[in-house]
């Protein structure tokens, strides 16, 4: 997910959390911490603890909601999610393709 390259320190640990509405598995706030070599530690709870006080600060019910820490092989890359509420984990939504666009021809 990350490359190291040039003179940058080197990533120690990155953690991801869904934070979603436990009854429809809706995804309010995705949270991604990186942290780098040298920098303050943060720890999965911690990323966990930040993510909901940011779904929080942005509105959203912190009561209602869960939060669900993603291995970061498992990390999606793009695209819109939910998190399965059986398997607890993330799976993706399908969006609806456009059809084609119809023309219009106004007459002169």
């Amino acid at each position: 997910m990350f490359a190291n390259g040039g003179k940058a320190p080197k990533v120690s640990a990155t953690h991801t959390v869904a934070v979603y509405d436990p009854t429809d598995g809706k995804i309010v706030h995705m949270h991604h911490v990186v942290v780098f070599e040298g920098g303050k530690k943060v720890n999965a709870q911690e990323a966990e603890n930040e993510a909901m006080q940011r779904a929080k600060s942005r509105g959203h019910d912190a009561g209602k909601l869960k939060a669900l820490l993603v291995h970061h092989h498992a990390a999606p890359r793009g695209g819109r999610f939910r998190v399965d509420l059986e398997n607890k984990k993330l799976v993706a939504l399908e969006i609806p393709r456009r059809g084609p666009t119809k023309e219009v021809h106004s007459k002169l």
